[in-house]
């Protein structure tokens, strides 16, 4: 499940890229901060990446998931604070 988190999150994150200004750009790489004050990503484009993962994951499993959750509020270390932390969420509800 691993590689195909890592596929629907870089799908993801290409859709996003199409429409954000070079500033606003995601990169692919697991250490990049999502959502922390060294991000560049804006809460809008948060918000629609987290929305084309779960159409994403739906389109290729058929299955269909709920990316922003109780459990990813309690979780100890918020799993959008990166983008390998929403890596291993996304494996974590493809389980």
């Amino acid at each position: 499940m691993k590689n195909l988190a890592k596929q629907i999150i870089d799908e993801a994150i290409d859709e996003i890229n199409a429409d954000q200004d070079a500033s606003g750009q995601i990169n692919k790489s697991s250490d990049t901060p999502l959502l922390s004050s060294s991000s560049n990503v804006d809460s809008l484009a948060l918000v629609r990446l987290l929305i084309a993962v779960e159409r994403l994951v739906e389109e290729k499993t058929g299955k269909s998931v709920v990316v922003v959750d109780e459990s990813a509020f309690e979780a100890e270390q918020s799993p959008f604070i990166t983008v390998g932390a929403l890596e291993r969420h996304i494996e974590t509800l493809l389980a």
